[in-house]
């Protein structure tokens, strides 16, 4: 008895419930004596398996590297792989999953389906058994299910994880020295200003600008968790989209280590992801340190946002994120009324505009000058200070403040 795993989507109310409804209709078309269903960035779903040792396994690379012929042999055989016929079984026995989930319940045979939306993968369900082997009629049962099931399960909103940030080489002088300092440089570029470092430092990754005038760093993540900035403003950017209709498609002017960008594939999953930066030397630095290219559904630019909006004229989006500082200055084509005409015009009805910006709430500076912008050209305009906790509130200091708008 098979089932169908997007009528079963229409008939459960969360994703929870779907995927323990998976492992029972497996378990009753299929049979298994011990099963997960594990969906990249959440807890997986076990049945006779320690979810939490599970979980830390998943996490290991050690186990990665045990399974990564399963995988590869599972993506050529449209999804689906034993682990005793690709391996056989007296090497099987010698491998850590093995050993530590499988013996101990006098497993046998496992079989690994991978999950992939449009060819990435998402997540996998590994069936195992005590007994006898999976039969090929199993094996081609599961992978007909498996389209189905990817996208039925993409369809609770399925999350992206970011994973860990690029790892660098370096030798045990270059560490030392980097100790010494507090910090570990990556990469430095000085061919034109600002000059731009790429260091890690107190826990973060950092991209930092220097101009003669001073340092200002325009991107950090944090080392254990890429999505974290560490930094308050950036949690405000997204009043911009969750005030919108929908986040179907959205627009960051300014890429910096796309801290942000992250952040917004993993909340809106299946979003569009726009990223527009007139220096190529940011984007480079970002696919290189911070993971870039690992953003799904994500399409880089390099162009200043102000012409790239006026030179896409028949463009929309739900949001429009602007954090964009060359240095430790604003571009001016982005403080200008023409620019906050072409960001309505680009905005979709109640579309969300967020906008960093550098300055005093007190007295006449650039935070007034795009406010009153944004305001001319009919623009819901809100202006949010960045404090930090115990901070008391004075108008005339310098800090970050996020400019909301909405069509």
């Amino acid at each position: 008895m098979t089932f169908d795993p997007i009528a079963l989507a229409n008939e459960v109310p969360d994703a929870a419930t779907f995927d323990r409804a998976v492992l029972a209709a497996f378990e009753r078309s299929v049979g298994f004596d011990a099963a997960f269903f594990a969906i990249r960035g959440e807890p997986p779903t076990t049945v006779n398996v320690d979810a939490k040792k599970l979980e830390a396994a998943i996490a290991r690379v050690d186990y990665a590297d045990e399974i990564a012929p399963m995988k590869a042999t599972a993506l050529a055989r449209r999804g689906v792989a034993v682990d005793t016929q690709v391996l056989g079984e007296q090497r099987v026995r010698a491998l850590q999953y093995h050993r530590h989930f499988a013996a101990p319940i006098g497993g046998r045979h496992s079989l690994l389906a991978l999950l992939t939306v449009r060819g990435v993968p998402t997540g996998s369900l590994m069936l195992g058994r005590c007994g006898s082997t999976f039969s090929g009629e199993h094996l081609a049962l599961v992978e007909g299910l498996l389209p189905r099931l990817a996208i039925a399960r993409a369809s609770f909103r399925l999350p992206w994880w970011g994973g860990p940030l690029p790892t660098p080489r370096s030798s045990a002088t270059t560490r030392l020295a980097g100790w010494l300092r507090g910090e570990r440089v990556l990469e430095h570029l000085a061919d034109k200003s600002p000059e731009i470092v790429v260091r890690d430092r107190a826990g973060y990754r950092e991209m930092v600008a220097s101009d003669g005038r001073g340092e200002l760093v325009w991107s950090r993540a944090a080392l254990d968790e890429p999505e974290r900035s560490g930094w308050f403003y950036i949690d405000l950017l997204h009043l911009a989209a969750v005030r919108a209709p929908s986040q179907r498609r959205i627009l960051f002017i300014g890429s910096g280590g796309g801290v942000s960008v992250r952040q917004f594939a993993r909340v809106y999953s299946g979003a569009r992801l726009d990223v527009v930066d007139p220096d190529e030397r940011v984007i480079v630095l970002a696919r290189r340190w911070f993971g870039l290219d690992s953003v799904p559904n994500l399409t880089v630019t390099v162009d200043d946002g102000a012409g790239f909006l006026r030179r896409a004229p028949n463009e929309t989006w739900d949001a429009i994120i602007v954090d964009a500082y060359d240095g430790s200055e604003l571009a001016a084509p982005l403080a200008s009324r023409t620019f906050f005409a072409d960001v309505r015009r680009a905005l979709r009805p109640g579309g969300g505009l967020a906008f960093n910006v550098i300055g005093s709430l007190g007295g006449s500076s650039e935070v007034q000058q795009i406010e009153r912008a944004a305001r001319a050209e009919r623009l819901d305009v809100r202006l949010v200070p960045v404090l930090d906790p115990g901070e008391a509130y004075s108008p005339t200091s310098v800090r970050n403040i996020v400019l909301l708008g909405r069509r």
